[in-house]
């Protein structure tokens, strides 16, 4: 894409294993490590219990005064960003006042396999949640108090503290993290480019209850986010911000309500995410011993091979009947960064796309190669492989092509100048009483209080993903939801 300042997959780029989950993103280099979680907030500026104004002169505010978390529950925040310039990406987290830190493996100090907190909680479930700290970590929390709010200053992310910071991709991209509960999110940074990150499923910090913001702040002050379901729902977080924010991420029901309606989708799209260590997180979480962590996305669950199932040929049929159309009737997509393509499959070549508005001259780009059809269900999901990939021109088309297969709405023109006029029109049909969306998507954004979701990875196609963005940003909000009601 060439406008990227509000898109998800430009927040996160490039951040798979080495950094944040992928398809969604100066300070010190000395080493000195995260601030220790026993030491408590750092920040001068963080406002009071009673909710008195921060001084910080851009404050990020991280409201706990709405949840109805149990008094002394614990919960952290974790900063995590990068920058990608033409020196290379630099990854940073940031301290308890808003400082940014270049990160490096010499913060890895705590040992694999060990916790905060575990001797606090019975042997069994300190073991079990002990294995997903597979290697040395580094604690990058905050600790927060429920009841209060705490404030970080986003005026300290500039140019000075971030060398090269500047606008567009040269923005700090990255992630608002809060977990709730003993356990905390685990960072191993191998270097400072690139670092192990949490993950929901079988890995570093799967058995931690958390959930994001992912955000994106530039050397004039301007601020891109998004709260976001691509890969989990974990619990409510909830966005806004100054100058001109609306709130985002609000829901219509509870986090059970919720959970529990993902549980009424189709088998192939429930797999929740739980764990047997009622202990180590707030009282009234569990239900007969276990308390669930997380509800997963199709996008999480098709890239498990224990449980993607049904979902690797979910969309077969639809991609083969589109394919035969577009072998007689071309598809043209107009996309407002790039102008419009035409595409028609053509035998032994695949889906091949010409610039402007006929399928002739010389082709600018093939999407899913030579086979037919060269777009598979996983790459829907995805929202990857043969729809993410090649020029600017051609993941533009991708991006087009994967959001009207989530949605149900294929069509032989596609174009996103008016696109989102036609939002009533999602996630409707069926095909011999078999559904040909997403429904997971079509889930959270019925959900949402303003019908807004980013329940897959180009759900910002049509305007429908729940962002804010500031110019010369005043403050920003991020709110901790209910649990329970």
């Amino acid at each position: 894409m060439t406008t990227k300042s509000i898109s998800r997959r430009t927040f996160l780029l490039g951040m798979g294993a080495s950094g944040l989950l992928a398809a969604c993103g100066g300070g010190s280099g000395s080493g000195s490590g995260p601030a220790s979680a026993s030491a408590g907030p750092a920040s001068p500026s963080a406002p009071q219990a009673d909710g008195t104004q921060s001084t910080a002169k851009t404050p990020l505010t991280l409201d706990l005064t709405q949840t109805d978390l149990p008094a002394g529950t614990a919960v952290y925040a974790y900063v995590i960003g990068e920058t990608s310039l033409a020196s290379g990406v630099t990854q940073y987290w940031i301290d308890s006042t808003g400082t940014p830190h270049v990160m490096s493996a010499a913060d890895n100090t705590i040992a694999a396999k060990t916790f905060p907190g575990s001797s606090a909680l019975p042997a069994s479930e300190a073991a079990a949640l002990a294995e997903t700290y597979p290697l040395a970590w580094a604690d990058y929390s905050i600790p927060l108090t429920v009841g209060s709010r705490f404030a970080l200053d986003l005026s300290k992310l500039n140019a000075t503290t971030i060398p090269g910071l500047g606008t567009g991709t040269a923005a700090f991209s990255g992630r608002i993290y809060l977990s709730v509960g003993v356990p905390k999110l685990p960072f191993t940074p191998l270097s400072s480019s690139a670092y192990t990150a949490p993950v929901t499923v079988g890995g570093p910090g799967a058995l931690t209850l958390f959930d994001w913001i992912e955000f994106s702040f530039d050397s004039q002050g301007n601020f891109n986010g998004n709260t976001t379901q691509v890969d989990q729902f974990g619990f409510p977080l909830f966005l806004d911000g100054t100058p001109g924010g609306s709130q985002q991420g609000q829901y219509n029901t509870s986090r059970p309500a919720i959970i529990e309606a993902v549980s009424k989708l189709p088998a192939a799209f429930y797999v929740p995410q739980s764990v047997s260590a009622p202990s180590a997180f707030p009282a009234g979480l569990a239900v007969n011993g276990s308390v669930t962590l997380r509800a997963l996305s199709p996008k999480s669950i098709s890239a498990q091979n224990q449980y993607s199932g049904s979902l690797l040929t979910y969309f077969d049929q639809t991609i083969e009947n589109w394919y035969l159309t577009w072998a007689a009737t071309p598809l043209s997509v107009t996309d407002l960064a790039t102008g419009t393509y035409t595409g028609i499959v053509k035998p032994g070549a695949g889906l091949t796309f010409y610039a402007g508005s006929t399928a002739s001259g010389t082709a600018a780009f093939t999407v899913g190669g030579a086979g037919t059809p060269g777009i598979s269900s996983l790459d829907v999901w995805q929202c990857a492989n043969a729809l993410a990939t090649g020029s600017d021109a051609a993941k533009n088309v991708q991006k087009m092509l994967a959001a009207a297969f989530n949605r149900g709405v294929m069509a032989n023109t596609l174009a996103d100048a008016t696109c989102k006029n036609d939002a009533a029109t999602f996630y409707q049909i069926t095909h011999s009483n078999t559904l040909v969306f997403n429904p997971w998507a079509q889930l959270f954004h019925r959900l949402s209080t303003n019908s807004l979701a980013y329940a897959f990875p180009y759900d910002d196609v049509c305007d429908q993903n729940p962002s804010i963005g500031l110019a010369a940003t005043q403050s920003v909000t991020i709110t901790l939801g209910k649990f329970f009601s």
